[in-house]
Formats: structure tokens, sequence, C-alpha cells
């Protein structure tokens, strides 16, 4: 993970957009239907889906390795969400999750293909083995089936480099490595209209699984 590299791009970035993201609200109104739920969100970025969790008063950790999103995100809250939101500027693949308080979901948006294969292999047992029983890992991330595959610079297993780096994901590998690890597959889908921004209409893989 390129702490470096998101830094700058935090520096440039980080108040481009500050709305919540479709996919938070998905996971608001299907998902994260209780009361009081711990939420651990990895790759965190400007804090605009955590904090959208805060002021629907869920308990979320938001982790983002870069330390100048965590700043901007701090710098972000207000009162009402301070009680909700803890930001924490660390490395969520090799995190220890045993420390933390029960953990309800892990939601992860837009990090699994900004993560190499083998930090992705490090971490979704980490995740399994944290989550209570019942709890959720929800994962929003391209595909090989997007517009953007194949452009730029080839840096190897599926990661291009254009104005981002890449690592776009093969949703049917994905699938069989996470229900190898006894997830319960509640809900996919892998489509574009999920999440346009002007000009980009990315294919994603929306998924929600459950710890049996």
């Amino acid at each position: 993970m390129d702490r470096k590299y998101w830094n700058e791009y935090y520096q440039l970035h980080g108040s481009d957009i500050t709305m919540h993201s479709n996919f938070a609200k998905f996971c608001l109104h299907n998902f994260f239907t209780k009361d009081n739920l711990n939420i651990v969100e990895l790759g965190s970025g400007n804090g605009r889906d955590a904090i959208f969790f805060a002021h629907h008063q869920l308990n979320i950790v938001a982790i983002d390795q870069s330390t100048t999103a965590i700043d901007i995100e701090k710098e972000s809250l207000d009162n009402e969400v301070k009680q909700y939101l803890c930001p924490k500027a660390l490395d969520f693949v090799n995190e220890d999750y045993s420390q933390y308080e029960t953990i309800d979901a892990f939601y992860s948006r837009f990090t699994i293909h900004a993560i190499s294969k083998k930090d992705e292999e490090l971490l979704l047992p980490n995740l399994f083995n944290s989550l209570k029983i019942g709890g959720l890992l929800c994962v929003e991330a391209r595909t090989i089936k997007d517009p953007l595959f194949g452009i730029g610079k080839d840096c190897g297993d599926n990661t291009f480099l254009t104005d981002h780096k890449r690592r776009f994901i093969d949703s049917s590998i994905f699938l069989i490595n996470v229900l190898s690890l006894g997830f319960e597959l509640l809900y996919f889908t892998e489509e574009n209209n999920l999440s346009v921004y002007k000009d980009d209409n990315p294919v994603l893989m929306r998924i929600i699984l459950k710890k049996q």
C-alpha cells in the first residue's frame, strides 16, 4: 500500500467529493438497519461515507493509511458525529482487529481494487476471523468488465496505471475466495450505473457477505 501516493492524492483531491456514496445509502437502508451497530470502514478517504453513517447514529471506526485523508476527515467532524466516529490513520490490511469491540460489519468501497492481490489474500481471512457470527462484509469495487480495464500502463495482476493505479477484480474468483472462507452470499450484482461521476460510469461488483 502506497502511503506517499495517497497522501499526495488527498492533498490535491481531498475535498473534491463530500456527498456520501450510493453504496453507503444502499447498505444503510438494506443491511445496517439495527441500532448501535459497530462498523469498521476500510479505506475511508475523506470520510464522506463514515460521516454519513455517523449521522445515522452508527458507531464507526474509519481507517485509512493516508494521514492527509484522516486529517481532512477529522476537520469535517461536527459535534453531532464525533461521539459515533473514530478516524484512524492505519494500514487496514495488517491491522489487529481483535483489539476492537464486537465488529458487526466491515465496509469497503473502492478499496479492494486499490490494494495488491497479495494484500487481498492477507486481508480477507483477517476480516472473516475478526467479524462476529452473523457479521457482514460489504464490498464495492471495479471489475475486469469495467471500461477502464486494459487502459494505461500494465502493472500485472489485472492492475493498470492511469490517473489511479487500479487492480480490476475478477468477481467470479473473488466470490470463490470469500465463500471458501465460510462467508454466506446475501447479495451480488455486477453492473454499471451504481456510481456515476461526471463521465465515469464504472462497472462495479457490489457484494454483501455474512459470516456463518
